[in-house]
């Protein structure tokens, strides 16, 4: 996973947002809630996210 990726967070527009089980087993373990490929609008919120400046 890179660096850019760790800024997406899954969200509401995903079709499967509802009843994602990858986003209910992170939300169990305290993990960071990122989109992953499963979701509709992986590549387009990766490609925005490698547009934004990378920040600390």
């Amino acid at each position: 996973m890179n660096m850019n990726q760790s800024k997406i967070n899954c969200c509401e527009t995903c079709h499967i947002y509802w009843t994602c089980e990858t986003k209910w087993y992170r939300g169990e373990k305290g993990e960071e809630n990122i989109c992953c490929p499963v979701c509709n609008y992986f590549k387009i919120c990766l490609e925005k996210a490698k547009k934004e400046p990378k920040t600390k």
